[in-house]
């Protein structure tokens, strides 16, 4: 874990000198609780003490930290520089001191509109960390980490990526494991129950909450929402299934789809409709992952679908993007696969190994229809991490 830590490092580093930022300056504490994400992606463990870090565009690494936490980041040999307040009265006076030492004109900190990944500073930090700064003398600009974040985050290693595809292989078995189990009269809570009793037996966590992991959508009577599956809605001949599944193992996260169809008495396949639809999707997903390319813009993924989406004869189109980022979680902050409106001032750039989900849907009278896979952007176009689907499968008795 701490050669993925050490890369994070280096690609914060990189950015914060790409982007003429002097430092870096985030605070935290009882991070099990309050979840602040650059610390989620940069500790090698929870925090319990008050702490604040302090990186240069040097590669200078300063950990302020108190004593219960002081041992095990000074043994990850991770920082050029642990600091340890011994109790909670000097902790913002060493904070202010270790500011006061570094000539600072831009710092960095965890605030952003649009980006989660970038939004861990709480209001009580914030005044804690404006009361250091004033007392340093800083002078100087305060800025969104989010471009620090965005490398962090979204430009991973080749090993961070090798851990993706490894949770997302394993989530591929459990669809294969519970599909052959799929059968008529099930409701959308039975089937989330036998997939969960799967992902049990083997051990690994979910990568959203587990009431609604996986989701379920029976045919076209339940809901889309993605939140509780239905109890009682049960897979009736012409329904079309769906279900959402993302595992966590190991700290990385899967998220994928996968649909199913349960025959009626005398068919052997889904009728035309869902048929189409399946194919139009399956266009969609491998074309915008060819396009994933180094230096992409995001938002031009969009004409891709839009193009296919008319081109099958759907005459509304696609306005929308495909998925989002993924990585420690499913929804891991950052850009959108594809146009997304309500992030205009982030880079949408794509960057080598950023990972995203691609899951466009078609509502059909049959149910909702999705196939979403995990994609890795490339140099030469995105990679697959996920088997796609190359068929509707069917539920059928036996």
């Amino acid at each position: 874990m701490n050669a993925i830590l050490n890369s994070r490092y280096e690609r914060a580093h990189e950015a914060m000198r790409a982007h003429g930022i002097d430092a870096w300056v985030i605070t935290g504490r009882e991070t099990s609780i309050l979840g602040e994400p650059a610390l989620l992606h940069l500790m090698p463990a929870e925090l319990m003490g008050r702490t604040t870090l302090i990186l240069t565009r040097d590669g200078g690494r300063a950990a302020i930290v108190s004593y219960i936490e002081s041992e095990e980041l000074a043994a990850s040999e991770l920082f050029t520089e642990v600091i340890v307040y011994p109790n909670l009265d000097e902790y913002e006076p060493m904070v202010a001191e270790a500011l006061k030492r570094r000539p600072l004109k831009r710092i960095a900190i965890d605030t952003s509109v649009s980006d989660p990944s970038s939004d861990g500073l709480t209001h009580t930090q914030f005044l804690m960390l404006s009361r250091c700064l004033e007392a340093a003398g800083f002078q100087g600009e305060l800025v969104s980490s989010a471009p620090i974040m965005k490398c962090v985050r979204g430009k991973k290693s080749d090993l961070e990526v090798e851990k993706i595809a490894h949770t997302v292989a394993e989530a591929m078995k459990i669809f294969e494991e519970a599909r052959l189990r799929m059968r008529l009269c099930m409701s959308g809570m039975d089937v989330q129950r036998l997939f969960q009793s799967i992902i049990d037996r083997k051990g690994y966590g979910y990568s959203w909450h587990r009431g609604g992991n996986p989701y379920v959508s029976v045919g076209a009577r339940s809901s889309y929402n993605c939140k509780t599956p239905p109890s009682d809605v049960y897979i009736q001949p012409g329904d079309l299934v769906n279900v959402d599944l993302g595992v966590r193992i190991d700290g990385f996260a899967s998220d994928n789809q996968r649909s199913f169809y349960a025959l009626h008495e005398g068919e052997t396949q889904p009728p035309d409709e869902v048929q189409r639809a399946f194919k139009t999707i399956q266009r969609m997903n491998w074309e915008v992952c060819a396009a994933m390319k180094v230096g992409v813009h995001s938002d031009d993924l969009t004409a891709i679908g839009n193009r296919i989406m008319l081109e099958c004869g759907y005459e509304q189109g696609w306005k929308f993007g495909y998925g989002h980022e993924l990585g420690l979680f499913a929804h891991n902050g950052g850009i959108k696969a594809g146009y997304s409106p309500a992030m205009p001032e982030l880079d949408k750039t794509l960057e080598k190994n950023m990972t995203f989900t691609l899951e466009p849907a078609i509502l059909t009278s049959f149910g909702r229809l999705c196939q979403e896979e995990v994609v890795c952007v490339g140099e030469a176009g995105g990679r697959m991490l996920s088997l796609p689907q190359d068929e509707i499968w069917l539920i059928q008795e036996v």
